[in-house]
């Protein structure tokens, strides 16, 4: 990471994690800098004497809540026009959740991506991270990728179960700052256990941002309550009916299926992570783009 001479490691941090921010037109709150802070473990109060100090004044300018690059100060407008908007999803996002949870084998299901972060733009979506029982991952994602094609044909499209994991393979094989920022930012809707697990698990995001311990905090409507299945009796049953020859059949279809598409064919765009019987792919396009875009901002520092 290149960065002006002139700053010591704190200073360097809170810059490199504003410019991070900065990606995705997000303005960050003092909390948030200390929570997301790149790389040094401190204090809220040492986050804010920093960004008193002359160093940063020259690099930063805030509106008196929200702290962004200088120069972009159009960005405190939108930070707040997203923080309105994503208040208003989050009724649809708990529907979801329940959904999501009244499924055979959910575990976990947990908000990620921009209404995670309170960044809801007006043509987001509602991205979600599920946590499935070992040797039934394929099968689940398969039908949310077909509900959430329904979801854009008949209602509003917003429906995205995006990233899946098993509870056999819960560390990821990619450990990056951009994977690091979407598990401390997920928020845990439902099995708030297996959250723990995952995080434990992936104990490493604490070398890129070590004061990001625990669930976010939430700027929701009634806060953040968990979003229990609509029937539990159901999904046990759905569980006893899958746990049979035919269900475990339609797995290891599914996985031989999406295993060869996405590890031996150039059917998919770009970059992908290989796949396995309990890890799904993950796209290595977008991490890149984002932690090129972030580098060049590091750069625009060093070299005005």
């Amino acid at each position: 990471m290149t960065i002006a001479r002139t700053m010591n490691p704190l200073e360097t941090a809170i810059y490199s994690t504003i410019a991070y921010r900065d990606i995705f037109n997000f303005p960050v709150t003092v909390p948030e800098i200390h929570r997301y802070l790149h790389g040094i473990r401190c204090t809220p109060g040492d986050v804010q004497q920093a960004l008193d100090g002359p160093a940063l004044r020259r690099y930063l300018e805030s509106d008196g809540t929200y702290h962004a690059l200088r120069g972009r100060p159009e960005l405190f407008a939108i930070r707040r026009a997203r923080r309105d908007l994503s208040r208003r999803q989050w009724p649809a996002a708990r529907r979801y959740a329940r959904f999501l949870a009244s499924l055979p084998n959910v575990r976990m299901v947990a908000m990620t991506g921009s209404l995670a972060a309170g960044n809801f733009p007006p043509d987001g979506d509602i991205d979600f991270l599920l946590v499935t029982d070992a040797g039934t991952m394929w099968r689940t994602r398969a039908l949310c990728r077909l509900l959430a094609v329904l979801d854009a044909k008949l209602a509003r499209g917003l429906f995205c179960p995006n990233t899946f994991l098993s509870m056999a393979a819960l560390p990821l094989a990619r450990r990056s700052l951009y994977d690091a920022q979407e598990l401390c930012q997920m928020i845990p809707l439902h099995g708030i256990e297996t959250y723990e697990a995952v995080r434990e698990a992936n104990a490493w995001t604490a070398k890129w941002l070590p004061n990001a311990a625990g669930a976010p905090p939430v700027d929701a409507p009634d806060g953040c309550q968990d979003c229990p299945p609509y029937a539990n009796g159901l999904k046990r049953a759905g569980e006893w009916l899958l746990d049979s020859p035919l269900g475990r059949g339609v797995e290891a279809l599914e996985a031989r299926r999406k295993i060869h598409r996405f590890n031996e064919t150039d059917r998919l765009k770009g970059a992908w992570t290989r796949s396995t019987r309990e890890s799904h792919s993950l796209w290595d396009e977008m991490r890149l783009r984002i932690e090129a875009a972030w580098q060049a901002r590091l750069d625009e520092l060093a070299n005005p």
